[in-house]
């Protein structure tokens, strides 16, 4: 006789099985063209955003490439932060359900917190893989997403587990280790993975703020305006500029011109076969991250930066390619050239993915609440009603009077606007 639980997830499978297959169609070469007349960044996004919907399996994560079943908890944490930014909930919740399923597995005996990899075909995790501190951080950050979007407290049980097992792992200095492998505790600390840990402990004020403390006392090196990439490596790598902006907030955001000058290169789209120019994951390589591009472009939106991320934006949106599985579905690869592995340059990866939607909707998933301040440069020719139908303003110039109000105390007439002048977007 089989257990009930084994009837739960024949049902999901079954589920999973009819939600993908209206996502399936022929393999096609070509972006279909848009019904409607929108901008290009527009239907990307939408496209993008199917690309996720779609690859969610019947165990409830995802893939982390198209075409395959190697799941990973970071990757999967993105994506049900993105479904509910978009107000998709029971997406997200069929991933909390996965880790829900199996939270007694990993945490109810040493040295607990959530395997690194997943298999979405079994459902299974790969046990020998790492526990470790970013992926369970990021998963946190979703689980505390969640709980401000819908108020629901079916997994606080789970979220406060999390959060105890990251403070186990608390060094005297403030920093947090960087969790287990199967050689037993790894005594490094990632600022990386503490700069997740910042982002996840909101309900912990005391331990993050030694967190903090941490990263600015031992991590930080303020003559280059940077972070070193952990306790064992001095060296830079982007993401730890992008997340320290996010992470920790503006008075980090000179790190962004330090990983202009470090990590910017132009290089060729191996899939899409375009030129693109964005950042590289470390110094040493001639590769563009645009995971890490994505990640770069939410931090110039987070310091004010608009149209500097905006311009990373397109150069993300000329790395895409469409769906070989998936309908009107697109997607970025992990990098453009040289991958950390075979397929990385080749196929769908959803963090690339995550990141673009981020940027697109100026959202700082490591800090939701926050609300990103925009300036606008005014242009030759432009009107308060022309800025305030642009889409990424209010997309309706009828909200003119919106940008007027805001900045009375520099203009004397709705029409007095000059070229040069700063308005700040409310």
């Amino acid at each position: 006789m089989h257990h009930p639980l084994f009837f739960l997830r024949l049902l999901g499978l079954l589920i999973g099985v009819f939600a993908i297959a209206g996502c399936t169609t022929t393999p096609h070469t070509s972006h279909p063209t848009a019904k409607h007349e929108t901008s290009d960044e527009v239907v990307m996004e939408k496209k993008i955003y199917r690309w996720l919907v779609c690859q969610q399996s019947g165990h409830g994560i995802l893939g982390n490439q198209e075409g395959e079943t190697f799941s990973a908890t970071y990757p999967n944490a993105l994506a049900a932060i993105c479904f509910l930014h978009q107000g998709d909930v029971d997406h997200a919740e069929k991933i909390f359900r996965f880790f829900q399923e199996h939270y007694e597995e990993c945490f109810s005996t040493q040295p607990g917190g959530f395997y690194q990899f997943w298999d979405t075909a079994s459902g299974e995790g790969h046990k020998d893989s790492d526990r470790w501190i970013g992926d369970n951080a990021w998963l946190l950050i979703a689980l505390n997403y969640y709980r401000q979007r819908t108020g629901k407290q079916d997994f606080d049980g789970m979220r406060e587990g999390m959060a105890r097992w990251l403070i186990g792992l608390q060094d005297a200095d403030g920093g947090i280790k960087s969790g287990f492998n199967k050689n037993g505790l790894m005594d490094s600390k990632s600022t990386e993975g503490n700069l997740d840990c910042y982002a996840a402990l909101v309900e912990h004020p005391a331990e993050r703020a030694k967190v903090r403390k941490f990263l600015e006392s031992q991590m930080w090196i303020s003559a280059e305006k940077r972070f070193k990439m952990g306790s064992t490596c001095p060296d830079p790598a982007m993401d730890t500029s992008a997340w320290g902006v996010q992470s920790l907030g503006l008075e980090y955001a000179p790190t962004l011109n330090f990983a202009e000058k470090a990590f910017l290169r132009t290089c060729v789209a191996k899939a899409s076969g375009n030129t693109i120019t964005a950042y590289s994951d470390f110094r040493d390589k001639d590769r563009i991250w645009l995971e890490g591009s994505g990640e770069m472009a939410v931090a110039w939106h987070v310091a004010g930066k608009h149209e500097r991320a905006r311009r990373t934006l397109c150069e993300l949106e000329k790395a895409s390619i469409p769906s070989k599985e998936f309908r009107d579905a697109a997607g970025i690869p992990c990098h453009t050239n040289n991958p950390a592995w075979e397929t990385g340059a080749d196929k769908i990866f959803i963090p690339s993915q995550a990141w673009f939607l981020f940027a697109a909707w100026e959202f700082n998933p490591m800090n939701p609440e926050q609300k990103v301040v925009k300036v606008h440069v005014v242009q030759p020719g432009e009107t308060l009603s022309k800025i305030a139908g642009y889409r990424h303003v209010y997309d309706d110039s009828s909200k003119w009077r919106k940008i007027f109000d805001a900045n009375r105390a520099i203009l004397a007439s709705a029409n007095s606007i000059v070229p040069g002048q700063k308005l700040v977007i409310p």
